[in-house]
Order: structure tokens, then C-alpha cells, then sequence
């Protein structure tokens, strides 16, 4: 696949900035079984989509959050972007907030599993607190 190297050096910043991740994090959790996947997730989702200034990083790591909570099938990345959210500014109160707030509208499950989700994050980031 042909990569656009602006949108790829602003894609790395941008998920550096939000979730501690280089490229080659990306690539080599990606890379060798789908590269395409890799750019798409550096170039286009990165490089362009959270490049908007309508919403900011706080606000879209609360918005991932709520939606990869009320998917129910996507633990790794909810708990790599509730840490995001933790570097974006989100209150460890704020994200279990948001959890509770599903309730209504996903269920008490996805409620439930997002919490466990928070816990699980919150307890990595106690025992390593520079991760």
C-alpha cells in the first residue's frame, strides 16, 4: 500500500501524543499480518480524522471511550484509550462516569465490563505509574 508521508508524520505525533504509541508500535501489533491495517490506523484515523480542530483530544477520547465501551467486543482497545483519556485529561471519576451513563442506553453489562475495564487500567497505572 502507498503511504502519504504527511498524513503518516502527523498520524505519529498524534498517537503519540494521545495514547504514548509510535508507528512502529502500531506496525509491529499490525504490521506483519496487515500493513494496510497500519496505515489506515496512522495515516487516516491519526493523520486526518483526529487532526480536526472542531472536537479536542479530551473530548474525543471521551466519545472512543463511551463507543469502544458500548461495541463490548473491543477490551484491548478500550483499555488502551481509557488510558489515552487518563493523558488526554479525563478523570479516572469522569471515566467511570461515563461507564454508568451507558446504562440506560447499552445495558448494565456494557456498564459493568466498561468499569472493569477502568479498574484494570487504573491498577496497571498504580503498580506502573511512567507506563
Amino acid at each position: 500500500m502507498e503511504t502519504n508521508q504527511h498524513l503518516r508524520q502527523r498520524g505519529e505525533q498524534k498517537i503519540g501524543e494521545i495514547l504514548g504509541q509510535t508507528a512502529a508500535d502500531v506496525e509491529n501489533s499490525l504490521g506483519e499480518l496487515a500493513p494496510a491495517l497500519a496505515t489506515y490506523v496512522l495515516e487516516t484515523i491519526y493523520g486526518q480524522i483526529y487532526q480536526s480542530p472542531t472536537l479536542d483530544s479530551r473530548t474525543r477520547q471521551i466519545v472512543t471511550v463511551a463507543s469502544l465501551a458500548t461495541l463490548g467486543t473491543a477490551g484491548p482497545q478500550l483499555r488502551t484509550h481509557i488510558g489515552g483519556a487518563l493523558k488526554c485529561g479525563v478523570t479516572r471519576e469522569e471515566l467511570v462516569e461515563i461507564m454508568v451513563q451507558l446504562v440506560p442506553y447499552a445495558g448494565v453489562a456494557t456498564a459493568i465490563n466498561g468499569v472493569a475495564a477502568c479498574r484494570d487500567v487504573f491498577a496497571k497505572l498504580d503498580r506502573h505509574p511512567d507506563a
